[in-house]
């Protein structure tokens, strides 16, 4: 896809679309993370210590109430997702959980569909957002603090009659994708480039969330799933078996958005994860939850982002 059609759909994701990618719609359900993530994660931020300098940087209204409201959508395992109890775990909720336990505070979370979290921060019902996909379209009210690289990939089952695939290959294919998310674009302009040349059309389902897509690829509905990085990858590797990554592109990132109405909560909570960081906790919790390969150990802030294919 030439530069010009994907930085097009960018502008399509970040200003219609703010569900975009890796923001699919919430309340899709339970999924598994890592066999043994869960309680690896707890352990590993239940020896995070109160620095007590970093938390006198606090704005004193959060520090009055002790306690940081984070929206999140949980439905990207390993990154963020609810396990059968009902409780929101997985890499990005025990990175700020530990933060908050640098910064003398506990990160309470609300589960909220994407579309709400925006309003809901420049309202200030809640503090930050937990996860999102760092878009310049967004950073026009939201910083954000990256950490974790992101992406997208396509999933197939394993006996796929191809191993790689570009987006300019799934002309006469059926592939799905998450509703409302960046993948929706891209096909669309995968799409234009099937009918351009003259080929098959893609046949494209949209689906409330990764789950739903990845029970149609192993039910035959669909050929491939477009989904966000971390998970397709995740399932592949957890499932090699059934599944196989045919494509990925991750040169985006996940980051953790606080209002620009309030840059010390913002540079507390940088300097809280850069000490996580410093300690080793930010590696562990990685590994942890099968993330290592997608570090961003650096912190950077509103770090640009590019879709390229």
């Amino acid at each position: 896809m030439m530069r010009s059609t994907a930085l097009a759909v960018l502008a399509t994701i970040g200003i219609v679309a703010l569900s975009a990618c890796s923001n699919p719609p919430v309340n899709a359900g339970t999924a598994a993370g890592p066999p043994g993530g869960e309680a690896a994660g707890e352990k590993i931020v239940a020896q995070v210590a109160k620095n007590q300098q970093l938390a006198a940087t606090l704005p004193a209204e959060v520090a009055g109430r002790g306690t940081l409201a984070a929206a999140i959508n949980p439905d990207v395992a390993p990154v963020k997702f609810t396990d059968t109890d009902g409780k929101i775990v997985g890499l990005n909720p025990d990175l700020l959980r530990a933060a908050g336990k640098v910064l003398g505070i506990t990160v309470t979370f609300q589960q909220t569909s994407f579309d709400a979290q925006v309003p809901g921060l420049q309202a200030k019902r809640f503090d930050l957002i937990a996860s999102a996909g760092d878009f310049v379209e967004r950073q026009t009210a939201i910083d954000f603090i990256d950490y974790l690289q992101a992406g997208t990939a396509i999933l197939t089952k394993k006996g796929f009659k191809s191993d790689a695939l570009t987006p300019q290959d799934l002309c006469g294919i059926t592939v799905g994708y998450p509703r409302g998310a960046a993948q929706q674009g891209l096909l669309t302009a995968a799409e234009r480039t099937c009918e351009s040349a003259g080929k098959p059309p893609i046949g494209v389902n949209g689906y409330g969330d990764a789950n739903s897509g990845l029970l149609a690829v192993q039910s035959g509905q669909a050929d491939a799933f477009w989904g966000d990085l971390a998970p397709m990858v995740f399932n592949a590797t957890t499932k090699p078996d059934q599944f196989k990554v045919v494509y990925q592109q991750s040169d985006l990132n996940y980051g953790i958005g606080v209002s620009k109405s309030n840059p010390q909560l913002r540079d507390a909570l940088h300097a809280a994860l850069k000490e996580l960081v410093d300690d080793g906790v930010y590696a562990q919790l990685l590994k942890a939850w099968g993330q290592q390969d997608f570090g961003r150990p650096e912190l950077p802030m509103n770090n640009p982002v590019h879709l390229t294919n």
